[in-house]
């Protein structure tokens, strides 16, 4: 959600050194949060939109050439619609924000943000675990490879987020408190104890003697993309909600300066991400440096 700093001014002024308190909401002249927040949010827009398309178009594109869709495959042909929504309505959100300031549009922003706050680390959450089950747990994870648990899982992340989605547009300020955290309370310990038991697994195989199997190499791929999720995208938040009001008082410092910021980094996961998964297919390798 684009938190509750709402400009009440229908005009918005070229000259940000001296905003004043109807331009920037109760931030007053703390307006620079709100500038790292915005151009940031628009620059990982920009960025994410073509990647999300590229993963979504490659993820088809295997497909339709015949191979079957993995349980992976479903969780993040689910995680990169859900970012491309999210991204695509990015800019708008930032315009009616500083400019427009369409109640109606506020609501949608607030529904939106949920995709990037809840969604997203959930289905985080989904991937790993699947990749645990497939390194750690090897005979379990063959007798039970259908794409039908990992399709209902999918579906109820889709319907958590939709729920939180709905309630974030009747309480506003509900994606920036406490609760908002909760599902990082969920999703987060998840994903850890998942990273940590693959990457054990794997340098126990690697001591063992032998090269490492290209599932195995793949699994490796997926949990380093959500080691760097992990750190730039979920941590920061939880962190600013955890000890933002320790060290800093001022219930407007913190809005201004550390709460509105903060909320760039997980609009940067869903840029990141599938720039990771592209990089991963050595889609992203300069023509001038191919063979």
């Amino acid at each position: 959600m684009f938190l509750h700093v709402y400009p009440r001014s229908q005009n918005l002024t070229s000259n940000f050194s001296e905003p004043s308190e109807d331009e920037s909401g109760h931030c007053g002249d703390m307006v620079e949060g709100i500038m790292v927040w915005a151009s940031l949010s628009a620059l990982c827009s920009l960025v994410g939109c073509p990647a999300c398309v590229a993963v979504l178009w490659e993820l088809l594109r295997r497909h339709r050439a015949g191979t079957p869709f993995t349980p992976n495959d479903v969780f993040m042909l689910n995680l990169t619609f859900m970012d491309l929504v999210f991204l695509v309505f990015v800019p708008f959100g930032l315009c009616n924000f500083l400019l427009w300031h369409i109640t109606s549009v506020q609501m949608l922003s607030n529904f939106l943000y949920a995709l990037n706050l809840v969604g997203r680390p959930l289905l985080t959450a989904c991937i790993c675990l699947d990749c645990y089950l497939a390194v750690v747990h090897p005979m379990t994870y063959r007798t039970r490879k259908s794409l039908t648990p990992r399709l209902l899982m999918a579906a109820a992340v889709w319907i958590v987020t939709a729920v939180q989605g709905s309630v974030s547009i009747v309480i506003a300020e509900l994606s920036h408190s406490a609760w908002a955290m909760f599902v990082y309370i969920i999703a987060l310990p998840v994903i850890i104890i998942c990273d940590v038991s693959i990457l054990w697994t794997l340098k126990n195989s690697l001591r063992a003697g032998g090269d490492l199997h290209p599932k195995k190499k793949r699994a490796l791929q997926i949990i380093t993309n959500s080691m760097v999720m992990t750190v730039t995208s979920y941590i920061p938040p939880m962190l600013a909600y955890i000890i933002g009001d320790l060290i800093i008082s001022d219930d407007d410092v913190y809005e201004c300066y550390l709460a509105i910021p903060v909320l760039t980094t997980p609009t940067a996961g869903s840029a990141i991400m599938p720039l990771l998964y592209l990089g991963n297919l050595g889609r992203l390798k300069s023509p001038c440096c191919s063979e």
